[in-house]
């Protein structure tokens, strides 16, 4: 009866009809892309963020291995030898050198020029000497010497005597500088 007088009243195979409306699972589409995105970045995040964590407690370990090593007792002595080394050095730094400041009278001293007695006083910054001299040009360019020099402030005479054999006996007091006359440069 399908095919009464070539007319088909029933169809033989159903067919299906669609309809497709543009743009319908586009949304949908957009919406997947972005959910796998968003769990492809929180995943990654979530695996940097642990990487971080080991990386953090191995730091922590390393830390705790390296504090364990330590020697506190040692590293107390080195800071007492520290702060020691502090105290000499500034010791060294403000020390007075007699030698310097010997050295330096014996440099300004003429050849005919003899020391009797010397005594000095830092605290007071002077160098006092009792010597003879042969004559008196001797003495005046001895006394000229000591005031030439830069590190010396003042020189005062004393007495002048002469002695039996024609020498000058004679006292003269040095006032000096000790930055310039007694510390090393």
């Amino acid at each position: 009866m399908a095919n009464v007088g070539g007319l088909q009243l029933l169809p033989e195979t159903r067919k299906r009809i669609e309809v497709n409306i543009p743009g319908e699972n586009r949304m949908l589409r957009i919406g997947v892309i972005l959910c796998i995105i968003i769990a492809l970045i929180s995943g990654g995040l979530f695996w940097y963020r642990n990487s971080l964590s080991q990386k953090l407690a191995n730091a922590d370990q390393d830390l705790t291995a390296l504090e364990g090593q330590r020697n506190k007792k040692g590293e107390e002595n080195l800071l007492t030898l520290h702060r020691q080394i502090d105290l000499i050095s500034q010791l060294l730094k403000n020390h007075l050198y007699w030698s310097i400041g010997f050295s330096k009278v014996e440099s300004l001293l003429q050849s005919n020029v003899q020391f009797k007695s010397i005594s000095s006083n830092v605290s007071d910054a002077t160098f006092a000497f009792r010597a003879t001299a042969n004559d008196y040009p001797t003495l005046a360019k001895q006394l000229a010497a000591f005031v030439a020099d830069n590190s010396v402030k003042d020189v005062s005479l004393g007495g002048v005597t002469v002695l039996t054999n024609g020498k000058l006996d004679f006292s003269a007091r040095i006032q000096f500088n000790p930055t310039e006359f007694l510390k090393a440069k």
